[in-house]
């Protein structure tokens, strides 16, 4: 446990951790700033924007939260009528708020792509004969309405936070054995009474915890940006709705929980495939530079990669890679497969973690 300690302090007490920590949670919360600042909502002619078109948008939906029903959207058409304003450059009706933009959605026959392709929502569509009627009739869940709009913006910042999460893990991790080479430390290390073996351990458990540690700071932190901004409602809402998505795929018509709970799960399992695969890369370099250099390209590479590989469906085996296990839009291309990507990278995990045991464990 003492060398645990001592291993875990050398990583978390490097400037570039802490620095990058700090850059990481301001980085976040100013991309959360601009989404709560391009907020808009009209309500009885009234103009609100930002957070206090956040607050009035949950107010309104309150009214009206629960199982959607035909009665309800009639209310909501007769209260706040269909967004019909458009001005140029924006692609949005300008006079939306969260109710009405909703029924124009999904319920209506109005659409707007941009601020010259769109067209103004006149009729309102009974549930039974719309996507959300038919969404009922496959899984046989109703809709519920609730303001979702916080678990939106919660995925996008999350996957920039898992990215920048994962630079940190690159440059704090991918020292935790070149750096003891680099100083000339392994003769000392390997020489003492719990050196080699007990050593290799320390270092190893210290990384994982590190990684745990960036990840869950990066989750908890956003959760709670959103939480107290937006709220939290909306877990029983299908996914497809959440993210603006057709509906009438299986991915889509999942409660919006159990989405959260493999995009986040998923971006568990990359941050902890990365650190595996940085210590084994750092096992074999004595050069921080070298080390870190080397673990950036294999982070890097599965994107250039990617690039190059015309096949969607060979393309989607690519999820394997910890890179692309932030982004939320990836488990679209996966939903079918995702156990496999996740066995996978488990299997490397394990893999790169023995080899960097005994490869550190043998040198001198």
């Amino acid at each position: 446990m003492r060398l645990y300690k001592m291993e875990l302090y050398k990583i978390y007490h490097k400037k570039v951790f802490s620095i990058g920590a700090v850059c990481i949670f301001m980085i976040m919360m100013l991309f959360l700033a601009v989404e709560v600042a391009d907020e808009r909502s009209t309500v009885d002619g009234i103009t609100y924007e930002g957070y206090a078109a956040v607050q009035k948008d949950r107010e309104i939906t309150d009214d009206y939260k629960g199982v959607l029903t035909d009665e309800k959207v009639e209310q909501i058409v007769s209260e706040y009528g269909l967004p019909h304003k458009v001005e140029e450059g924006w692609g949005y009706f300008r006079d939306r708020n969260f109710l009405n933009q909703f029924v124009m959605n999904y319920l209506s026959d109005g659409y707007i792509y941009d601020w010259n392709d769109y067209k103004i929502p006149e009729y309102v569509y009974p549930i039974a004969y719309s996507e959300l009627g038919e969404a009922k009739a496959v899984c046989g869940r109703e809709t519920e309405l609730k303001y979702y709009r916080g678990w939106s913006v919660f995925w996008e910042i999350l996957a920039i936070g898992m990215v920048l999460g994962s630079i940190l893990v690159i440059f704090s991790i991918s020292t935790v054995f070149a750096g003891e080479g680099q100083v000339n430390m392994l003769p000392l290390l390997f020489t003492a009474y719990e050196g080699r073996t007990k050593d290799t351990a320390a270092k190893i458990a210290a990384a994982f915890t590190i990684a745990a540690a960036v990840w869950a700071g990066i989750l908890l932190s956003v959760l709670a940006g959103c939480g107290m901004i937006y709220g939290l409602d909306g877990l029983m809402c299908y996914s497809g709705i959440v993210l603006d998505y057709g509906l009438l795929t299986p991915e889509m018509m999942l409660p919006l929980r159990h989405y959260i709970t493999l995009i986040v799960g998923l971006s568990f399992c990359g941050m902890m495939t990365l650190c595996a695969v940085t210590i084994c890369v750092s096992a074999y370099f004595k050069s921080s530079f070298h080390a870190v250099v080397t673990a950036a390209v294999c982070y890097g590479v599965p994107v250039l990669v990617a690039m190059f590989i015309e096949n969607s469906y060979t393309a989607r085996y690519l999820s394997i890679a910890p890179v692309f296990m932030a982004p939320y839009q990836f488990i679209f291309d996966i939903y079918d497969i995702w156990l496999l990507p996740v066995g996978a990278a488990a299997v490397i995990a394990v893999y790169c973690v023995i080899k960097a045991y005994f490869r550190y464990g043998s040198l001198s």
